[in-house]
């Protein structure tokens, strides 16, 4: 139920029902009155020719004359749900379907309303009381039976097509909110993986030109904007990094030159720091040159590559900088296939690992496991060091963005950013995680063909 009203859609559609159903109620009551006043206006109309007639006898023919009548119609079958009475002054009845006054006349006449004793118990009379010159009442009326039980008939198949609307009104609801969730899925699903740096992915376009179709071309031109934006921002980025790589390589060159031939103490000193800092440089030029290739490949590497032996490779090739700084690297690795690119998977185990060591923190175990879950290849790697706060996890993929407990340590502050480009590229699902302590870094592939076996 929860569920049901944080739903926007689902509480739209629940509003709108229950609006519909109340205006349904609403007007079956107000036409149930109309109705009882229209049946009621009928019974006195009938009434009140009947009191006429029964005046004009009276007029005619005098008291005899209208007893008589009205006992004549009173054993007359076809009038079962009328009601005639002529009381004396002294309130006996002199005629009719009676033998004795059950409700107390008014002295000037006029409308009366009591229930029946000879009709069923729900039955009521509805009667006209006159007045007769020289003392007594004529008393006219019909029984309302009939009324009732039309009403009551009435009043159950309102409450049944209640019910039937009630119904309708929910399965037309079930199917307006599948429909609106149809025609948004295709436009949302575009966007979460735009969001996951798929640029070039656009939202099918509808034709007509509803809210829904101009919502998809409207996404589509602004994806289109976007996609002219980070390419041109990409561009220069690379533009900027050829154009400033090769002077740094040159005043490397020659700061090189002017250090071999430097005699030591403090020029030789400053020299060293001097390429140091153009090392720093080079290495993030070479960083945002290799980041702004991989963004600007369009669809994913076809090569089969077996993870498993190029886990190997990078856990071996890292061994000797974890052994010299008392650490280990231990792993568990399942042969596994994926499609992807060799050379960028192994530059994304290499980032990944290279941080592992640099924050784990001297003599800590860094685990590296490699296994099969459904069609899902899982890698993860594990440290002890001091992790990410879970609000920072998403933050330092971004490029050149170091934490504050980070700042005194080497790096560029693009080797996430690398290793998200690269996770994108072969749409693989990238996840930070506490290893508590620790970080864990999870990575999910696809799987391609059977499983190797070494």
């Amino acid at each position: 139920m929860r569920l049901v009203f944080h739903s926007s859609l689902h509480r739209l559609v629940l509003v709108y029902g229950l609006v519909l159903l109340l205006a349904f109620a609403l007007v079956g009551g107000v036409s149930l009155w109309a109705f009882d006043r229209l049946l009621e206006r009928d019974i006195e109309q009938a009434v009140t020719l009947e009191d006429q007639a029964l005046m004009e006898v009276f007029r005619t023919d005098g008291r005899p004359g209208l007893v008589q009548t009205i006992a004549e119609r009173s054993r007359s079958p076809n009038n079962s749900e009328a009601v005639y009475l002529v009381i004396a002054r002294n309130g006996k009845v002199l005629a009719g379907h009676r033998n004795e006054l059950t409700v107390k006349l008014p002295r000037r006449g006029g409308w009366i309303r009591y229930p029946s004793r000879d009709a069923p118990q729900s039955d009521d009379v509805l009667a006209y009381v006159r007045a007769l010159p020289g003392g007594g009442w004529l008393v006219s009326g019909r029984t309302t039976g009939e009324q009732e039980r039309l009403r009551e008939l009435i009043t159950r198949l309102g409450a049944v097509s209640l019910v039937l609307l009630a119904l309708l009104t929910g399965l037309l609801g079930w199917l307006l909110r599948r429909s609106i969730n149809r025609s948004l899925t295709a436009s949302l699903d575009t966007v979460d993986r735009v969001a996951a740096g798929h640029l070039d992915e656009r939202v099918p376009e509808r034709p007509g030109n509803d809210g829904f179709a101009r919502l998809g071309r409207t996404l589509n031109r602004m994806l289109d904007r976007i996609q002219e934006l980070v390419g041109g921002i990409q561009s220069s980025t690379d533009a900027i990094a050829h154009d400033l790589r090769t002077p740094l390589m040159r005043l490397k060159a020659r700061l090189e030159a002017v250090e071999a031939s430097a005699a030591g103490g403090a020029a030789q000193r400053s020299l060293d720091a001097a390429i140091a800092e153009v090392d720093q440089l080079v290495a993030t030029f070479n960083s945002l040159l290799r980041l702004a290739r991989i963004e600007a490949t369009s669809g994913p590497p076809r090569e089969t590559v077996a993870l498993d032996t190029l886990l190997e490779d990078a856990v071996e090739f890292w061994q000797a900088l974890a052994e010299s700084k008392g650490q280990r690297l231990r792993s568990r690795i399942m042969p596994v296939n994926i499609e992807g690119d060799r050379d960028l998977i192994f530059q994304m185990i290499s980032n990944l690992l290279d941080n592992a060591i640099k924050y784990a923190g001297q003599g800590s175990e860094i685990t590296i496991e490699l296994g099969r879950v459904g069609d899902e290849a899982i890698l993860t790697i594990s440290d002890q060091g001091p992790g990410i706060a879970d609000d920072q996890r998403e933050r330092v993929f971004d490029r050149f963005v170091r934490l504050e407990q980070h700042r005194g340590t080497a790096g560029t502050g693009l080797g996430l950013s690398v290793v998200r480009a690269i996770a994108i590229r072969h749409g693989a699902d990238l996840r930070l995680e506490s290893a508590n302590p620790g970080l864990r870094v999870r990575l999910a592939f696809a799987v391609a063909g059977d499983i190797k076996n070494v």
